[in-house]
């Protein structure tokens, strides 16, 4: 009897400790959650695989960008599928979020850092950027927010980044719940708030 309990409080430490082993190793639930990121995670990197030559033709540092990202993402997809190690998992939350809030922003108020070849002498440059610099502008389908600067370039939404953005939208939902009960209401919050700040400034400049 002293056996078996002595076993139960072995397996219930090793499961529930957050720190200390792979997030697999925390039940089922966990497991699949990570694999499900793992695949996500998988899609976003073939997604920057496949377009960074084409960054690499506008701007080489963005094509080498692209390829580290896809590098990562992949390298994150299978160290999920085997068993991420727990400590790891706020560092991926945070890399994602941050990859997510970079496409929201070149997409509205525009990167400031690109190529003079990029660009363009017209200012609506080539494959990916275009739309007149003017606040509330929909030349590219979303709006440019005030004080984005004129060096910026609001890119256009393509069917690929979508694609893109919902699987790493998706991984980031995935990878918080992963994470032990007060990391994840605390990240959780925090998300939330950004998103609901960012929606705002969204439809100020869109319907003002």
């Amino acid at each position: 009897m002293f056996t078996t309990a002595s076993t139960r409080t072995s397996a219930s430490t090793s499961g529930t400790d957050p720190g200390t082993g792979p997030v697999a190793s925390a039940g089922p639930v966990l497991a699949d959650h990570a694999r499900s990121a793992a695949a996500l995670c998988c899609v976003a990197g073939f997604v920057h695989l496949a377009v960074a030559p084409e960054h690499f033709e506008e701007w080489a540092p963005a094509g080498f960008f692209f390829i580290a990202v896809a590098a990562g993402q992949l390298w994150l997809a299978q160290a999920l599928w085997r068993g991420l190690h727990a400590r790891l998992v706020p560092a991926a939350v945070l890399v994602t979020s941050g990859l997510v809030a970079l496409y929201v922003a070149s997409r509205t108020i525009g990167l400031p850092f690109h190529s003079d070849e990029a660009v363009g002498l017209d200012g609506l440059g080539g494959s990916h950027h275009g739309g007149a610099q003017v606040p509330g502008g929909q030349g590219n389908g979303m709006p440019v927010i005030p004080g984005s600067g004129a060096g910026a370039t609001v890119e256009r939404v393509g069917v690929l980044d979508l694609v893109c953005v919902v699987a790493e939208l998706g991984a980031l939902a995935l990878l918080v719940g992963m994470l032990p009960a007060t990391q994840r209401r605390s990240v959780g919050n925090l998300l939330l708030a950004v998103g609901v700040c960012g929606w705002v400034a969204w439809g100020l400049v869109r319907f003002t």
